[in-house]
């Protein structure tokens, strides 16, 4: 059976280097290529039956867009059909590895990850399986052995946001919310982590890895 395989990366380098991994292969066919969120979720939508994507190969980081990481991977998963959803991060935090898996991608893998295991994992969730690149079962495996606490993806968000410097107040109308649910959020966050402050918190954040840097 043909594998049917959309890629969505938003550097074109990266993309042609992936097409021609998977096309060199008799059963992998990339159906189409997308840069961003609007244009991946476009193409599944206007897909005909016979280019439907089996697999989406994601990568987490697309720059601006309405959708960004696990929410893009919820919108993909997301549907009557849903492709099987393949992060290929050239960077990734603990976090960003348990909130993909937590969104529904079936696989996780690092860029630097060599041909040969691009295409065994293509073929791996299109079969229903789970993979984790050797980076990214690090990852999980030093979370779980540091016995890091589990936020919410909201108090992940909140989190975020305060390592920018917003106050309550900036956070609430980001996030669509009262200012006595981020204080809420910030409270349950203080709680977790062990902490009393907003600068103690996003210290404990960082060396935990629950926040992206850079």
């Amino acid at each position: 059976m043909t594998v049917r395989v959309l890629v969505v990366d938003d550097h074109p380098a990266m993309r042609l280097g992936v097409r021609m991994m998977l096309e060199d292969q008799p059963d992998l066919r990339v159906v189409g290529e997308a840069a961003g969120d609007d244009a991946a979720l476009r193409q599944l939508a206007e897909a005909a039956p016979q280019d439907r994507p089996d697999v989406v190969l994601l990568d987490l980081n697309l720059g601006a867009g309405l959708f960004q990481g696990a929410d893009l991977i919820r919108a993909l998963v997301d549907r009557e059909r849903p492709p099987a959803v393949l992060v290929l991060s050239a960077y990734s935090s603990e976090q960003d590895v348990f909130a993909a898996i937590d969104a529904g991608a079936m696989g996780f893998l690092g860029k630097e990850s060599a041909a040969e295991e691009l295409v065994s994992a293509v073929r791996a969730v299109a079969r229903g399986e789970s993979v984790l690149g050797p980076a990214a079962v690090g990852r999980l495996l030093r979370r779980m052995r540091a016995g890091a606490p589990a936020l919410s993806r909201r108090e992940v968000e909140v989190l975020q946001l305060l390592a920018d410097g917003l106050s309550n107040r900036q956070i609430s109308a980001q996030l669509f919310i009262s200012e006595a649910t981020a204080k809420s959020h910030l409270t349950n966050i203080y709680t977790k982590l062990g902490v009393e402050s907003r600068g103690a918190a996003v210290a404990a954040a960082l060396r935990d890895g629950l926040l992206r840097v850079g």
